[in-house]
């Protein structure tokens, strides 16, 4: 036998909503009127930054700058620098995998310590710049973009 009874106390293995207190609950709206251009230039910003276009615009109006999503070229760089992770990650297995005393004698040669290091610190130096500019919700900085597409 089914339940059909859908009164409010009888909730029974359905998930029940945080109850928010008064001040917080979005009761109130606010109408204006756009052009349609307007209106998809709206709908479309608010989809890079992955909202809706009313939390969008709640955003902004209340001081707000919202992470847009990455463009496709940033995605791309995002795509290019991992590709430089697994080489790291390949350079570091390799040396791991080498017995201490060729290890050794590989790191005693100074040009290949400084063609190595030349190599690596830009790679390095981009990925730590990409990942702070994520986590700061910037955009990436034109001296980033150089650097990936030098390497």
């Amino acid at each position: 036998m089914t339940n059909t009874d859908n009164r409010p106390g009888n909730n029974a293995g359905k998930t029940k909503r945080k109850k928010l207190p008064p001040e917080a609950v979005r009761s109130c709206t606010v109408t204006t009127k756009m052009t349609a251009a307007e209106r998809e230039k709206i709908h479309a910003t608010a989809a890079r930054c992955n909202l809706t276009p009313s939390d969008y615009m709640r955003q902004r109006a209340l001081g707000y700058e919202p992470p847009s999503a990455l463009t496709a070229e940033e995605s791309a760089l995002l795509h290019n620098l991992d590709g430089c992770r697994v080489d790291i990650l390949n350079f570091a297995n390799a040396l791991a995998g080498m017995k201490q005393d060729k290890r050794i004698i590989l790191f005693q040669k100074v040009s290949f310590m400084l063609d190595w290091y030349r190599q690596i610190v830009p790679i390095t130096n981009a990925v730590t710049e990409f990942l702070n500019s994520v986590i700061n919700g910037g955009r990436l900085s034109s001296r980033t973009r150089k650097n990936l597409t030098q390497i």
